[in-house]
């Protein structure tokens, strides 16, 4: 009789770059669903209280608040911090590690689709 494979569970399990891709991409997509609409909402307000157009009004806060998130996102720390006002030397300059420019980049992309449609 043969015996069946033995498997060791004391192994760890085989970790993919990939893996936890897909919540983060569903908290990503929610995250940026819920800003557009909020935004959105407001932009409505805006728009009938001021009587211009709800899609223009639309586009104008989505190109601004994008465009002010993608500025943020990018702009380089350098070490310096505004609570201290110090600069430091332990981080290096560049981009700064959060995904607010994604955020931004997101927002103009649906100002220029309400753009389009904006009549």
């Amino acid at each position: 009789m043969s015996e069946p494979p033995v498997t060791r569970t004391d192994e760890p399990a085989a970790v993919s770059r990939w893996t936890g891709l897909g919540p983060a991409l569903l908290r990503f997509g929610l995250a940026c669903a819920g800003l557009a609409i909020g935004l959105g909402v407001v932009a409505v307000v805006i728009a009938l209280a001021s009587d211009h157009s709800v899609s223009a009004t639309i586009a104008v806060s989505y190109y601004i608040v994008g465009t002010l998130l993608f500025l943020i996102g990018t702009f380089p720390t350098g070490g310096f911090s505004l609570l201290r006002g110090t600069v430091t030397r332990r981080r290096p300059t560049g981009i700064r590690g959060e995904p607010i420019f994604l955020f931004g980049i997101v927002l103009i992309g649906l100002g220029v689709i309400a753009d389009i449609y904006s009549f």
